[in-house]
């Protein structure tokens, strides 16, 4: 559980991106996206659903909490 609340959230939206812990969230190891996103919208003082349309990637080091691409 301690190396999950070392992890780093990278969080891009409205053109730019910003990092923060687990820890800083207030997050525990088995955190859902739906948890996730909640969080960070808390964290930037957002409505709570503000990041649903965002695509959560997670890595070995790292979780990043983005826009949808679209292509074409």
């Amino acid at each position: 559980m301690a190396q999950m609340m070392d992890r780093t959230i990278h969080v891009r939206f409205d053109g730019r991106s910003e990092e923060m812990s687990f820890a800083q969230l207030n997050l525990g190891s088995d955190a859902s996206n739906t948890q996730i996103k909640r969080s960070v919208a808390n964290y930037f003082d957002l409505p709570s659903r503000s990041f649903d349309e965002h695509v959560i990637v997670r890595t070995d080091n790292a979780i990043i909490l983005r826009p949808e691409a679209i292509y074409g």
